[in-house]
């Protein structure tokens, strides 16, 4: 590197974005003090090369004699490759210099190849610098221009790219690219890597993918599954969930095999947010698979915070799996103390700790995954319920699952209890949605609640409202509950 400080002031553009690019190749960092001043070169050359552009021209009769020196001419590739460099080996240098270069690069795009503008998003992502709004439009005209030249690896990086500098892609835009990506075969050999980026930028800016894109990685799932990675797993699970958009049942099991396959690998993160996506998309992976998902719970156990077990218990009741029930006494562990009871030893005071969501999901989640936990753990979770519906502060959603769990568990809860719970799911009148009710009534009546009559007719009056918008299952079910509370006369 002596030798390139010795002649950097000599090297023009392309010569600095050179070095660059050989020391972001080999891996090595030539030191941020280089790197800086390597900077600053191509920051000097592209604004003189913009003042010599923009200068209004001359009267002729004004002109000097003799030679004057041009400012030389920036190439796209210099500047993709620099940017690019800088990126790969996360150096950032100040936002005034990157302020500047941006500025100086997003009138010129229109000009650069695919592979040359995605380096510079890529580039800029990397570095975890967002050029702005102005630079950004720049991008979607030039893409917009030059459309047909993007390939696989330039979508799936540029819209990766733009994800991450919290850009926001037109639609139109978007669908553009993956239609074109579709139609490439997804990249082929690299269709693995591309879908997962893709789809994890779509999830990410808030695209929904078009069709005909959905239908190609449905296809190609199946195909490229032994070639994805924890990331790409990782993205793709994450992205599906996000925008609710399970794929077909082949695709899934495709992708749920390959989070098997690398159970292992994964780790507390992976682990949690594999979880959370499965429950989101209600796709429940073969025994197998699951059983393999499950040794890494088992592994990874006393890694995860008490929120993250949370939501791994939420999950498997969600998607019924009992992973064994010495594998939820110890992620259970923290909310009921030690010991086989929130008073027996440990803290006695840990389900006091919970708000009334969290005490719901343990209910619910013990109910569906047929685990009976302590008595007085239970009691304890069902209580600070109670505790929130008589101050007004439990969410509809707590309720819903709350009672669910205490019916699945066949809890036994007193009147008053009942009383509190009853009287606040009416008093949700707009927030509780009509299937929501409906669970609430049946799990009332399975407690064996004995309603007063002006309970009884409260829960007839909503659930008069609630009939019309609930499938024929759900309303049945609905009037046997009722029927169950001491109604007969609830309308059909």
């Amino acid at each position: 590197m002596d030798l390139v400080r010795a002649n950097l002031a000599g090297m023009n553009s392309q010569g600095l974005a050179n070095v660059a690019w050989a020391c972001a190749r080999l891996d090595h960092s030539p030191g941020a003090d280089l790197l800086d001043d390597i900077t600053a070169g191509l920051e000097r050359e592209l604004t003189a090369s913009t003042n010599s552009n923009s200068s209004p021209a001359k009267d002729p009769a004004t002109k000097p004699r003799g030679r004057v020196a041009k400012a030389r001419e920036v190439k796209p590739q210099a500047v993709s490759n620099m940017v690019w460099a800088l990126g790969t080996l996360r150096h950032r240098p100040s936002d005034d210099a990157l302020a500047s270069i941006f500025h100086a690069v997003g009138p010129r795009l229109a000009s650069f190849r695919a592979q040359e503008l995605t380096n510079v998003v890529l580039g800029a992502a990397h570095m975890e610098y967002a050029p702005g709004e102005a630079f950004n439009a720049s991008v979607y005209d030039a893409v917009r221009a030059n459309h047909r030249s993007f390939e696989g690896q330039e979508t799936s990086n540029l819209l990766w790219a733009l994800a991450r500098i919290g850009a926001r892609a037109p639609d139109e835009l978007v669908s553009t690219l993956l239609e074109q990506s579709a139609a490439q075969n997804l990249g082929g050999m690299a269709s693995a890597l591309n879908l997962s980026q893709c789809l994890w930028a779509c999830a990410k800016m808030g695209v929904n993918p078009p069709e005909t894109y959905v239908k190609a990685v449905d296809a190609e799932l199946p195909r490229c599954a032994n070639r994805l990675t924890t990331e790409s797993v990782d993205c793709i699970l994450w992205a599906l969930a996000t925008m609710g958009a399970p794929l077909s049942a082949d695709a899934m099991d495709a992708l749920t095999s390959a989070a098997a396959r690398l159970a292992d690998r994964m780790d507390a993160e992976m682990l949690v947010k594999t979880h959370w996506a499965l429950a989101r998309l209600r796709h429940r992976p073969a025994p197998g698979d699951m059983q393999q998902i499950v040794s890494a719970a088992r592994r990874l156990a006393d890694e995860l915070p008490a929120d993250d077990r949370l939501t791994v218990m939420h999950a498997w009741g969600v998607l019924r799996t009992n992973p064994g029930d010495d594998v939820i006494r110890a992620y259970t562990a923290d909310f009921r103390g030690e010991g086989d009871g929130a008073t027996s030893g440990g803290t006695p005071t840990a389900e006091s700790e919970l708000d009334g969501d969290q005490a719901a999901k343990l209910l619910c989640a013990y109910g569906r995954t047929r685990h009976q936990p302590p008595g007085a753990h239970a009691a304890a979770l069902a209580n600070r319920l109670v505790e929130e519906a008589a101050e007004g502060s439990l969410h509809p959603g707590a309720a819903v699952l709350g009672l669910w769990g205490a019916s699945l568990l066949n809890m036994r809860m007193s009147t008053k209890q009942l009383d509190i719970l009853a009287r606040n799911a009416i008093a949700q009148d707009k927030k509780l949605a009509p299937r929501s009710l409906a669970k609430i009534v049946w799990a009332l009546a399975a407690l064996g609640y004995d309603p007063t009559p002006m309970d009884l007719g409260a829960l007839k009056e909503r659930s008069a409202h609630a009939m019309p918008r609930l499938m024929a299952k759900d309303q049945e079910a609905l009037r046997e509950a009722l029927a169950r509370l001491g109604d007969v006369q609830i309308s059909r």
